[in-house]
């Protein structure tokens, strides 16, 4: 999924509110989620993630508005290939439908 790509800090755009956003994540990682605010700290076996958020304009199109936010993901433990797993287990149990 990511290759070669150091996870180390990456940041992604996603079109959630901060509360969709972490129920995301707590599904993801059901005992493995605390919020202080807007920094998130994940732990799911030996990854540590501390994941900022900052709310973004909304997207706009036409008549309808969609939240959107700022995730900075900082990966604090793991080997570059369990992040990676972790990542990926936690992108396909975030995922939503669309149109």
């Amino acid at each position: 999924m990511f290759g070669h790509q150091n996870l180390d800090v990456f940041v992604r755009t996603a079109s959630a509110t901060p509360k969709e956003y972490i129920s995301g994540l707590k599904q993801a990682v059901p005992d493995g989620v605390s919020v202080n605010e807007n920094s998130i700290m994940v732990e799911s076996g030996v990854v540590s993630i501390r994941i900022e958020i900052k709310v973004l304009p909304d997207y706009v199109i036409a008549l309808m508005r969609l939240p959107s936010l700022e995730a900075t993901w900082t990966f604090l433990s793991g080997t570059q290939e369990e992040r990676a797993d972790c990542l990926k287990r936690i992108d396909w149990s975030m995922k939503r439908g669309g149109g």
